[in-house]
């Protein structure tokens, strides 16, 4: 028999029925996720899903550093400061998590900031959404790789 019945699983390597879901929503949220990192990489701004009172914050002693307010005001940022300062950079997603149902989804991703193919830095982003928009985000980028890179 080359597929298992469910008496032929043991236990220990059964999926209840509830993790499934959970399990297949963690999936898709990834899945966007990363969808949403390649369009932050192409500049593709106003695709993002951002809540209109989200609060953004980009940590660090570096000429980067803020704490914005509502949806313009992070799009702005981006687009204004951010890609101003840091041209022609790609976002690679290193590793991950995922928690939380759809009503309040956070995500914590580890990445590096390349240019070129070069490391320009590496950060680790913390992320809340409810119901497909971001409502908040910290980044906490390494500061001295950020630094050296804007001099």
């Amino acid at each position: 028999m080359i597929f298992p019945t469910p008496l032929q699983v043991p236990a220990s390597r059964r999926i209840h029925p509830d993790m499934l879901g959970e399990m297949l929503y963690r999936w898709f949220v990834r899945k966007r996720a990363l969808a949403l990192w390649d369009r932050l990489s192409d500049q593709r701004i106003d695709e993002i899903p951002i809540a209109n009172d989200v609060h953004f914050v980009y940590l660090g002693d570096h000429p980067l550093a803020t704490e914005l307010h509502g949806a313009d005001e992070m799009r702005r940022w981006l687009r204004n400061v951010f890609f101003r300062r840091l041209p022609g950079l790609r976002f690679e997603v290193e590793e991950m998590l995922i928690e939380g149902g759809p009503w309040s989804t956070r995500i914590a991703t580890r990445y590096a900031a390349r240019r070129d193919g070069k490391l320009v830095y590496r950060g680790v982003q913390f992320t809340r959404t409810a119901w497909g928009k971001l409502v908040e985000e910290r980044v906490l980028p390494d500061a001295k790789a950020l630094s050296a890179a804007l001099d």
